[in-house]
């Protein structure tokens, strides 16, 4: 088998923007929010060039919607004839996003593009510097933005000695089957193929990690902050000696992330005023900073990061915060802005939301053990009994639904993820405690 490298990257979305809290009255965040997706596509391409990569794999959605904008066409098109020239093959499958149609691209796509056709699967060899084939890929595109047939068992398999590659733009595992159905047992037991490149679940994974490898490249950039974290694409080296070995390359120039402070942590216990909370928050903010600017391995510029802030937990804090809630984090959101907003990377914080309590819980939980016993028994039970923890949602009402599909959302339903329900029963059990302990002291 030959040395060779590939980059396996999805879910780019370009002319999609990125969305948070309060950048209208910001120009730096307002451009950002429409350039992130194209800065994205520029490292995936240099990360081939820089790499002697054969060949750039886009499993599904290069597009945000099946119109494409003139703007991101035009930019996708002279994005390859960068790569032409370096002599890296493009091979696309259209996704659910941006499906296959009769008149095609807006601008004239270059030769090394080759874009699976919706009607059937095929497949493609890829050959190396000295017109060897290294590698056979096979995929087949979305014709339209729902697929519910299982196009991948048609899939050709090529009976030659070299890597095979399917290419396969799937939910994977989900109980509706728009999106190409299919299961990891399914893809894993397929002897055919030695990696599966799949496209449209937007966090980065490996499903399998060897015979066959199977894995998400995740989304290049981040658009809310239900894509969290660095986003990028698989780098992947198959040699003879070591098989085949991936390398995560982070991608995005701007990363949501979602931090948790506790106020009973040792810098915070003992105080008991906002400024030194608003200090200590800031100081938080360029830690992280520059974790992730280490993340980046200055692989790619980090423009800055998009923050939401969960603060909770027992302390003298709470006595402040619990006063006036909502204008306090008002004022922590508007203090941490005008603190870090003009700083390169910047940070900008979304939102602020309290979730303290009394400390004086602690003292009604040791003079009632075994309430403290019930209550960590029931904690226990709903994250551990998969019934129960159901019941309770629907007992929530209609609002919450646990059934998140990020491609199909419910605008009149709130997603009820387990950290959502999580957050729920924990602020029960604090006002059933809160509630406990007023009653004591009357």
């Amino acid at each position: 088998m030959a040395e060779f490298r590939f980059v396996h990257a999805a879910d780019i979305h370009l002319g999609s923007f990125l969305h948070m809290d309060g950048m209208e009255v910001h120009p730096r965040l307002q451009e950002l929010s429409r350039t992130a997706a194209y800065s994205a596509l520029d490292q995936i391409c240099h990360i081939a060039v820089q790499s002697k990569s054969r060949f750039l794999l886009l499993v599904g959605d290069i597009y945000d919607r099946e119109a494409r904008s003139v703007r991101a066409n035009r930019y996708f098109a002279e994005s390859c004839k960068k790569l032409q020239k370096q002599n890296i093959q493009v091979l696309i499958t259209a996704g659910n996003h941006d499906p296959i149609k009769e008149y095609g691209e807006l601008f004239q796509l270059p030769d090394n593009v080759h874009i699976f056709q919706a009607d059937q699967p095929e497949m493609v060899v890829v050959r190396g510097e000295d017109g060897e084939p290294i590698a056979a890929v096979s995929g087949q595109s979305y014709g339209r933005s729902r697929e519910n047939s299982p196009l991948h068992q048609h899939y050709p398999v090529s009976r030659d000695r070299i890597f095979r590659i399917a290419m396969l733009h799937t939910q994977l595992e989900s109980p509706k089957s728009y999106y190409i159905p299919a299961s990891l047992t399914e893809l894993t037991e397929h002897s055919g193929f030695d990696y599966w490149a799949l496209g449209h679940i937007h966090q980065p994974c490996i499903l399998n990690e060897t015979n066959p490898v199977v894995a998400y490249p995740g989304m290049p950039q981040g658009r809310d902050f239900g894509e969290q974290g660095s986003g990028g694409c698989w780098l992947v080296e198959v040699d003879d000696i070591n098989g085949i070995n991936m390398e995560y390359k982070v991608t995005s120039p701007v990363v949501y992330l979602n931090i948790f402070v506790d106020i009973g942590c040792s810098e915070l216990r003992d105080v008991d005023n906002l400024d030194q909370l608003e200090e200590y928050l800031i100081s938080k903010a360029h830690k992280t900073i520059h974790e992730e600017t280490s993340r980046h391995n200055n692989e790619v510029f980090l423009e800055g990061c998009i923050v939401r802030w969960e603060i909770a937990g027992k302390g003298r804090l709470h006595h402040y915060l619990s006063d006036d809630p909502q204008g306090c984090e008002q004022d922590i959101i508007q203090a941490l802005r005008d603190a870090l907003s003009g700083q390169t990377p910047f940070l900008w914080t979304d939102s602020v939301t309290l979730r303290t309590f009394n400390p004086v819980d602690d003292d009604m939980q040791s003079q009632n053990p075994l309430l403290q016993e019930l209550m960590d028994q029931t904690l226990l039970s709903l994250r551990e009994d998969s019934e129960l923890r159901k019941k309770l949602s629907s007992n929530l009402g209609q609002a919450w639904t646990a059934n998140i599909d990020y491609e199909d959302q419910d605008e009149e339903s709130l997603p009820l993820d387990q950290h959502t329900f999580e957050s729920i029963v924990e602020d029960a059990v604090r006002l059933i405690l809160e509630g406990l302990a007023e009653g004591g002291e009357s």
